[in-house]
């Protein structure tokens, strides 16, 4: 899926779309993390700041000059998995740079987190892993864009996440 897909699925999206791209040292931020980012995030953080889709989810999107605090939230997360890896809590997801390891971007206002997992050399090919606040943990085998679209659309169903969401008129917002 692309940018363009979710666009269509969330119209309301548009309203905060920047007519140009906000110039993110990519290189930079995936230097630090040592991995390549999938290119249809990077387009959404590109075009849009800190998307909150229904006042839940919020995807992690660098700031151009503040990509160093989008690095910290990153390693927080992972820090935050390690431990729950360690206390064999994590129902075996470990934290990037590990073999198949997960890298966060986005969490919800109820303790949910999204992650990659970075199995595949294509990062365009890693899965979505949820980690639901109960401790559901799902994968999806889609995009961040096309997951954020087939959420909206209805075609994603919200597992380990509550199950009116999103809503049938989703809002959507910036930060």
């Amino acid at each position: 899926m692309s940018l363009q897909d979710l666009e269509s699925a969330l119209p309301a999206l548009l309203e905060f779309r920047r007519p140009e791209p906000r110039g993110i040292n990519w290189t930079y931020i995936e230097r630090e993390l040592g991995a390549p980012l999938p290119e249809d995030f990077k387009e959404l953080s590109e075009f849009y700041t800190g998307l909150i889709l229904d006042d839940f989810l919020s995807v992690h999107s660098p700031d151009p000059g503040a990509e160093s605090e989008f690095i910290s939230v990153a390693q927080e997360f992972l820090e935050d998995l390690e431990d729950l890896h360690d206390s064999d809590m994590s129902h075996g997801y470990a934290s990037f740079p590990e073999v198949g390891g997960l890298i966060p971007w986005g969490d919800s206002s109820e303790g949910d987190t999204w992650f990659w997992k970075t199995g595949h050399p294509d990062p365009g090919r890693w899965l979505i892993v949820v980690s639901g606040h109960n401790d559901d943990w799902v994968e999806v085998e889609e995009t961040l864009t096309g997951y954020l679209a087939g959420l909206v659309r209805g075609t994603i169903l919200p597992h380990a996440l509550p199950p009116n969401f999103p809503g049938r008129m989703p809002t959507v917002a910036v930060d």
